[in-house]
């Protein structure tokens, strides 16, 4: 498996997983931002196929989530 395909299995990974949270929001299970996992996802979506676009969710995640997410 090439280094790209790895990178795009990766990011699909991630982007199951910030939906499964978004769903868990919904379901009172989660108390994680709405708002910034939508930033996230889009950000994924948009890295998918052109890995030049700057991220700006790691400085989300540093600056306001817990250490153990």
């Amino acid at each position: 498996m090439s280094i790209e395909e790895k990178y795009k299995k990766k990011n699909v990974d991630i982007q199951q997983h910030v939906r499964s949270e978004m769903e868990n929001i919904k379901k009172g299970i989660s108390k994680k931002n709405l708002v910034q996992l939508n930033v996230i996802l889009d950000e994924l979506e948009k890295t998918l196929n052109n890995k030049c676009l700057p991220l700006s969710y790691p400085r989300i995640i540093v600056d306001s989530w817990d250490f153990q997410d």
